[in-house]
């Protein structure tokens, strides 16, 4: 890709393109900078269960260097450009398929970009009034003080509203449509890839900087190089799980004089689901609805009920035997498959639940397994 200079009319001083700025050169050092943002409050916010949650974000920001970022483009055409791509990168981490507390981080960096934008300077920088953002994502943002509801993110949950209402009173955002319609521009980013060019005759550099070779080989890779990527990936995901970690103390019955214990989990399991759980239950529901909209008050054998019917047993069916398969296989091996919750989690609740298929009684005559969140399957005692 081509990045030619563009002489500036004031000064005559070289700038870069706008393009340059929805390119993959600048897009994915961007979101390692702001991944990196995240990723250290969140491990502080772990450590020191900050009173002021918000302190300690400004303490990070200004640590890593963010507090120069306006000063990296001063003309007016590229400077627009740039700051768009910025927050919109923001957005992307605010999505609902983040963590809450990586959404609230993302939030605090929205929110302090745009407030710390230099409102006197000679000469004057251009300003990003509005933020363009689709209506769904709109929608997520709006419900984020939603999710913040687990005991460990309850002190960060007033600042999070306090950020959200100053962005929302200071009219900061521009709704477009919904994403499916692709209403930004550009539609993805980066628009722009940038590709090596390699001259012939030469070697392509090797990409991995541990695997002590000079070039990549051809042809498929070696047994010993597989394992050693294994072994590579497994102790990266270690010092994340390290770096993540959750320390609390469990609750204990009142009136005991035991003390409470102190339980270490990781931080994605120190709240509940509540956003891919509602969507689960929603998209469900939605599929039900169109096999059999009357149930329980449906006929059996009507055309209408049937063919819907039969689907979803044979679904159900097909569930069971393969989780039979990996049972048998994993028996084979020594190893044991769902058996750490008893009869909540093993193989025998999930052919209950499908036996259940079209018992009105029961909490999986409508669905099956699809009623396992339900409670289907399990003996009452």
């Amino acid at each position: 890709m081509s990045l030619a200079p563009s002489p500036s009319s004031s000064r005559g001083q070289i700038i870069i393109q706008p393009p340059y700025f929805t390119s993959s050169t600048f897009i994915h050092p961007a979101r390692e900078d702001i991944d990196q943002l995240i990723q250290l409050y969140c491990h502080q916010y772990a450590k020191t269960h900050p009173t002021h949650p918000f302190t300690l974000f400004k303490e990070i920001w200004v640590s890593q260097g963010w507090t120069w970022i306006h000063f990296k483009v001063f003309d007016a055409r590229s400077r627009e450009a740039f700051l768009r791509v910025v927050i919109r990168l923001f957005l992307e981490r605010i999505s609902a398929n983040e963590t809450p507390l990586n959404r609230v981080t993302a939030l605090f960096g929205l929110y302090t970009m745009l407030s710390t934008q230099p409102s006197t300077s000679a000469p004057p920088l251009h300003a990003f009034a509005h933020v363009q953002v689709t209506r769904d994502v709109y929608d997520e943002i709006l419900s984020l003080p939603n999710t913040l509801t687990s005991e460990y993110l309850m002190p960060i949950r007033p600042y999070a509203i306090s950020v959200l209402s100053a962005l929302l009173k200071a009219q900061r955002f521009h709704v477009l449509p919904g994403a499916d319609l692709h209403p930004l521009n550009p539609r993805e980013l980066p628009r722009e890839i940038f590709v090596q060019d390699i001259e012939p005759g030469t070697v392509e550099p090797s990409t991995s900087a541990s695997s002590g070779l000079a070039s990549k080989k051809k042809g498929r890779p070696s047994k010993r190089s597989k394992t050693k990527r294994a072994r590579d990936s497994l102790a990266s995901l270690d010092r994340w799980l390290d770096c993540t970690n959750y320390t609390y103390q469990s609750s204990h019955a009142a009136g005991s004089t035991e003390p409470a214990l102190v339980v270490t989990t990781h931080i994605l399991l120190s709240h509940s689901p509540v956003t891919t759980r509602d969507n689960y239950r929603s998209q469900k529901s939605y599929l039900l609805d169109a096999i059999d909209p009357n149930f329980p008050y449906s006929v059996p054998g009507t055309s209408e009920t049937s063919t819907g019917r039969e689907a979803l047993a044979r679904a159900n069916e097909a569930v069971v035997e393969r989780m039979k398969k990996i049972d048998d296989e994993a028996s084979a091996q020594g190893l044991e498959v769902g058996g750490e919750g008893g009869e909540r989690t093993g193989l025998q609740r999930v052919e209950r639940g499908a036996r259940e298929l079209g018992d009105t009684a029961a909490r999986g005559g409508r669905g099956g397994i699809l009623g396992l969140l339900e409670g289907a399957g399990i003996v009452e005692g």
